[in-house]
């Protein structure tokens, strides 16, 4: 293959002026006193906790001080994993998920019970069985916790928060399956339908809605009535799009990642960051900029490379399919089973397909850069200078890029980019792997 010339890039800042909740314990303990915890909580009360497989920031502080106000009304919290299939459908690898987020009994002081047995408690308006994880269940109180963000395969007035967290979470691998299986519709039909009759058959004590900035840090706690949570998620989505972080450019030629995950998002890269969801039946940036709907903010994106896998995600690639081109070493850490586990209750088969593999990193920069074929204009010419070249460490960037000179020009153009430093070359060690920028 022609060896190709990679652009120098250099450093660039995105500065975001959005809240941050300094101490979210503090905060915890104002909005739950304000919402009168110990009035719908009875001491000896058994209370199930979810947490989820997101990599929520402060997720061990905000746990730690939910469980600590249970105790001080009386009642006895324990910890349910509410991931879907996540951790290979297992209850021990949801465990170990947890682990990995610093979620411990030691660290919470308080019992993790994870099963992956559910309990069928009613039937939605649309005929499909609603189901709840057998110890929550159990419980007498049930405290939903859940970060409220946009969702990685749909577009919808809700799609990543607390309704999601009583329906894909508490419902575990047999309720994912199930509303997965009938698609976008599913998703957008049976999740506000699935936590309806949850709400009305469970003792939902509390909703915490969890909002983060672009920074990926906490901005905003908020304890939500289990009546009001059908009215309320929607707001509180509004609300976190706004804070969203979105890639400051319209199109792009080669986005480079140098680590996906579980921990980052449900597809290992944020769709709505790239601009690509692999749903069969749902229209991507691609397809709307084709039809001359470019409103989206999301990023026309024509080749994304991904470098490596976190070890957070346990080798689980869901999302892999939204690349062109990895490399040997990400693909190396691949556990197909796990992977292929979450894509087939996801149903989304797209997602899980390997892309093109090439021997290192470099070797894998240099195949995007030669197939450019859609995006580049300039007299005909492809020219190292009008290259759009953008490399982040994942797609939570945090406003933190590498660019070229040819995205550079169109980077200046916005008054919150700050330019760090001077251009330079990419460097890679022995083995063809990109170096620290």
């Amino acid at each position: 293959m022609q060896i190709m010339e990679i652009p120098d890039v250099v450093e660039v800042q995105k500065h975001y002026n959005q809240p941050v909740i300094k101490d979210v314990k503090q905060e915890l303990v104002n909005i739950l006193d304000t919402y009168k915890l110990s009035d719908r909580i009875k001491p000896g009360d058994q209370i199930a906790i979810t947490v989820g497989s997101r990599g929520i920031q402060n997720i061990v502080a905000m746990v730690q001080q939910v469980v600590e106000e249970v105790k001080k009304c009386g009642g006895i919290p324990f910890i349910i994993p509410a991931m879907g299939s996540h951790g290979g459908g297992t209850a021990e690898g949801q465990v170990e998920i947890l682990e990995s987020l610093g979620i411990t009994e030691e660290n919470i002081h308080a019992e993790i019970r994870a099963t992956m047995s559910v309990v069928e408690v009613g039937t939605t308006e649309h005929g499909t069985p609603t189901y709840v994880d057998e110890y929550a269940f159990k419980a007498d109180g049930i405290i939903v916790m859940n970060r409220i963000k946009k969702h990685t395969d749909h577009n919808n007035i809700t799609e990543s928060g607390l309704m999601k967290m009583m329906t894909i979470g508490l419902g575990k691998q047999k309720q994912a399956e199930l509303v997965h299986s009938y698609g976008v519709w599913g998703l957008k039909n049976l999740i506000p339908a699935n936590a309806k009759i949850v709400i009305e058959k469970q003792n939902i004590i509390v909703g915490i809605a969890i909002i983060e900035n672009a920074l990926d840090e906490t901005a905003y706690l908020e304890a939500v009535r289990p009546e009001d949570i059908l009215k309320r998620e929607p707001d509180l989505y509004k609300i976190a799009e706004e804070y969203f972080p979105w890639l400051p450019f319209k199109t792009c030629d080669v986005l480079v990642i140098k680590e996906v995950g579980k921990n980052i998002s449900g597809t290992g890269m944020d769709t709505n960051t790239i601009g690509r969801n692999g749903v069969w039946g749902d229209a991507d940036v691609a397809k709307l900029y084709a039809a001359g709907q470019n409103e989206l903010p999301s990023a026309l994106i024509e080749h994304i490379v991904a470098l490596d896998i976190t070890e957070e995600s346990h080798g689980n690639a869901t999302g892999i399919g939204q690349a062109d081109i990895i490399s040997k070493r990400l693909y190396d850490k691949i556990d197909l089973q796990a992977t292929y586990n979450n894509v087939i209750t996801a149903s989304f088969l797209d997602k899980g397909k390997i892309p093109l593999t090439v021997e290192d990193d470099k070797r894998a920069i240099q195949v995007a850069l030669k197939t450019l074929n859609g995006l580049i204009r300039l007299e005909g010419k492809k020219t190292i200078d009008n290259v759009k070249m953008c490399i982040i460490k994942s797609t939570l960037h945090h406003g933190k890029m590498w660019v070229s000179r040819g995205l550079l020009t169109e980077l200046k153009k916005n008054e919150e980019i700050e330019v760090i430093g001077e251009f330079k070359p990419l460097e890679f060690d022995k083995d063809g792997n990109l170096l620290e920028l």
